[in-house]
């Protein structure tokens, strides 16, 4: 028998009903409503208090519903009758619910938020903004910003767009901005049924779960969603679906094979945890696009046809960084899964590699045209460089030939020679924690702890996530760990900032959670099941691009296999 309408709203309503008395119970648990409204008393500023209980059916952007009153409990109570009506009349599956109760608020000038705004990166103001005193127009951050009801680019906040929005919510719309408005934080929390999370209220954090302690566990479920998100990316001709802006659900154009390999090496890194076969498949068919679309034979410099170069058609370019990573890649893989398919591919693609490199002085010449292979772009960023000297390294790891290890080591004597700390490169660190497994030449190791050591702090401070932070961090940590345990000489490891350095691990381990797809940070998001699990660059959208999963990805997984090591130097200054 089919299940009626009117059924199916009262299981919604009572699956409602259980998320409210959940949330509810969890404002309790923290002195209940009286005690929030004596200690936020001051810091409300005579505003009157707002309530917001955010619905989400997974599928679709959640649905806020508002209410306010002279207390928290008040306010509470009208915003729940409000999501309890919307459920009944719009028949809404309440799978997720977020409720948010403001704490603090403040009058400030219109122009003085135009300013804030003027100020922000994009989706970066973390406040939410009443334009009434009586918070019947009050929008909170996670709507604002997964909604893009600011015009960020423009630095302004238009009606239009402010209207557009209130009209959506059921609210009446305004003729023109207040001259002034309230800014507004919250205590919030999040069901999905379970448990209640608690969420950061405001600043950068703002919106997404609070994780008392990050560990390995932690990373662990990182790395698995988003490697899931990342192989369900793979069609059936092995091409990624290479990304999209999801406030609106916008596919991003376009296709760069550097990325594409580049995301396969992280999938493979999923893979060494899960040893999941359809990870492997997905992988595998990745790898055959890549081989088969991409990959063109030239003669070298001897007129010898063992040279390969990864063409990227489209743009008509040979790229020095597509080379270097289809060579990190395939040698990842054929270690991962213990065969040697591609090594003669990987030294084809290293003598490419080699036909770009001026031993002269250790550079690379970084693009060609393609076909032609003639001269581009001699530098185009520098991360091809870390790249390559990367590759080289590998290389040498697979053949034990010294023309790539004696290679790998002029270009790596230019990063000292040119400061290329400077950079705070990723690829820089896994080249330099690479070539001292070979090459333990004190200049070496001293250079690859001082690329870390001197960015701690303005990597600490990021605002932004920053992916490639965590990386640099993460692989320049088993440098340090193999010094210190093997005994090797390195004079910086005396003014090496051991404790700030692994202070910043943990930090920016847990600070890239707000690039996470939580359920609390997609719901707000066009179509939240995309993007949930996955990871996204907020200051652009939220784009969810295959290389900004990799590099979120790839830095979990250092974290994760590093974790022991990184707790025991942790708690020997815990016990200083």
């Amino acid at each position: 028998m089919a299940v009626s309408d009117t059924q199916l709203i009262a299981e919604y309503l009572n699956s409602l009903e259980k998320k409210l008395d959940i949330l509810r119970g969890s404002y309790s648990e923290n002195g209940g409503f009286e005690k929030m409204a004596a200690d936020s008393a001051a810091e409300m500023n005579g505003g009157k208090y707002a309530a917001f209980i955010s619905i989400c059916d997974i599928e679709t952007r959640a649905s806020v519903l508002r209410g306010s009153g002279d207390s928290p409990e008040a306010a509470w109570d009208s915003a729940c009758a409000a999501a309890r009506e919307f459920v009944r009349k719009n028949g809404l599956m309440p799978a997720w619910v977020k409720s948010d109760i403001t704490v603090k608020s403040e009058k400030v000038l219109f122009t003085q938020l135009e300013e804030f705004i003027a100020g922000s990166r994009n989706e970066f103001f973390r406040r939410g903004i009443s334009f009434d005193e009586d918070m019947k127009t009050a929008l909170i951050e996670g709507e604002i910003n997964g909604t893009r009801t600011i015009t960020y680019k423009e630095h302004k906040i238009e009606l239009a767009k402010v209207n557009r929005r209130l009209s959506a919510c059921g609210l009446k719309t305004l003729t023109c901005f207040p001259e002034e408005v309230r800014l507004f934080d919250c205590r919030s929390y999040f069901t999905d049924g379970g448990a209640a999370y608690p969420l950061y209220g405001s600043g950068n954090n703002c919106g997404r779960r609070i994780i008392e302690r990050f560990d390995d566990q932690t990373a662990l479920k990182v790395i698995g969603t988003s490697s899931q998100f990342l192989e369900m990316q793979v069609g059936l001709d092995g091409k990624f679906v290479y990304g999209y802006y999801p406030i609106f659900y916008k596919e991003i154009q376009g296709y760069n094979t550097l990325r594409h390999t580049s995301s396969i090496w992280s999938l493979i890194c999923a893979y060494r945890l899960t040893k999941d076969k359809f990870t492997l498949n997905q992988i595998k068919k990745a790898i055959g696009f890549t081989v088969a679309n991409t990959f063109k034979k030239y003669p070298d410099r001897e007129g010898v046809t063992n040279t390969i170069y990864l063409a990227e058609p489209s743009s008509g370019e040979v790229k020095l960084g597509a080379n270097a990573v289809a060579v990190i890649m395939l040698t990842e893989y054929m270690n991962a899964v213990g065969t040697d398919k591609y090594r003669t591919l990987c030294e084809e693609l290293g003598n490419g590699i080699l036909e770009l490199f001026d031993k002269r002085d250790g550079s690379f010449f970084h693009v060609l045209n393609f076909p032609t292979l003639s001269p581009k772009d001699k530098f185009r960023t520098v991360y091809y460089d870390g790249e390559a000297t990367f590759a080289l390294c590998r290389l040498y790891g697979l053949t034990k030939d010294k023309k790539w290890l004696d290679a790998a080591a002029l270009s790596a004597d230019r990063f000292i020679r040119e400061r290329y700390e400077k950079h705070r490169d990723h690829w820089v660190a896994y080249a330099m924690n690479e070539l001292t497994m070979y090459l333990q030449e004190e200049k070496y190791l001293s250079f690859g702890l001082k690329n870390a050591d001197v960015n701690l702090d303005r990597i600490y401070k990021q605002d932004t996530t920053y992916h490639t932070y965590l990386e640099l961090l993460c692989v320049t940590f088993e440098l340090y760990s193999r010094i210190v345990e093997q005994g090797l000489e390195c004079s910086y490891l005396e003014q090496f900032r051991a404790q700030k350095f692994v202070e910043t691990i943990y930090h920016r381990a847990d600070y890239m959670l707000n690039g996470y797809g939580y359920p609390e940070l997609v719901m707000y998001l066009r179509y939240p099941n995309t993007a949930l699990g996955g990871f996204f660059v907020r200051h652009d959208g939220f784009r969810m691009r295959i290389d900004d999963i990799q590099h979120f990805c790839g830095a979990y997984y250092s974290f994760y296999r590093n974790y022991g090591k990184l707790e025991a130097l942790r708690n020997s200054f815990s016990k200083e």
